[in-house]
C-alpha cells in the first residue's frame, strides 16, 4: 500500500488553523468521516484511545495518527499541514506542524505497516519536510506527497 493509494486531492490541507492535539483530531475525524461514511464521534474516539496508548507525534514536528477500521471501509489517509506548531505531546517534546492521518481496515494491516514505514521514511527526510512545510496550497502539497 502506497502514499498514493491512500490520499486523494481532497484530502490534503494545507496552513490549517490547529490550535490543540484534540482540536486537529476533531477536525481530521469530521474529514475522514465525510469521506469514509463513517461517524465522525467514533473516528475521534478511535483516535484519543489511540494515543492514550502513546502518542503518535514521532518527531521533527510530524504526528502519524493512525487507526484500524471495520474491514467493511476503504483505507484512507488525511494529511493536514498545520499553519503552527501544536502541543502534541510527541516523543522529542517539539510542537507538531505536519499530520499524516491513517485510517485501516482490520483485515489490511500488513499492507498498512508497510505503508506506515514508507510515510515515516518520507516525512522524517529533512529536505522533504521543508518542501511540505514551505507548500502554499493543497494541491502543491498534494504533488509533493505523491511523487514516489
Amino acid at each position: 500500500m502506497k502514499i498514493s493509494e491512500l490520499l486523494d486531492k481532497e484530502s490534503v490541507f494545507c496552513q490549517t488553523s490547529c490550535n490543540s492535539k484534540k482540536g486537529v483530531l476533531e477536525k481530521i475525524s469530521h474529514i475522514a468521516a465525510k469521506k469514509l461514511n463513517m461517524d465522525a464521534q467514533e473516528l475521534f474516539n478511535s483516535l484519543i484511545a489511540r494515543e492514550k496508548i502513546g502518542s503518535t507525534g514521532v518527531g521533527l514536528g510530524i504526528a502519524i495518527p493512525h487507526v484500524k477500521i471495520d474491514k467493511s471501509y476503504p483505507a484512507t489517509a488525511i494529511f493536514m499541514q498545520c499553519c503552527s506548531g501544536i502541543d502534541y505531546d510527541a516523543y522529542d517534546g517539539n510542537k507538531v506542524d505536519i499530520l499524516f492521518a491513517i485510517f485501516v481496515p482490520e483485515d489490511k494491516c500488513p499492507e498498512y505497516l508497510a505503508a506506515l514505514s514508507e510515510i515515516s521514511k518520507k516525512l522524517l527526510d529533512k529536505p522533504f519536510l521543508r518542501q511540505l512545510r514551505n507548500a502554499d496550497s493543497n494541491e502543491h502539497l498534494y504533488e509533493l506527497l505523491q511523487s514516489e
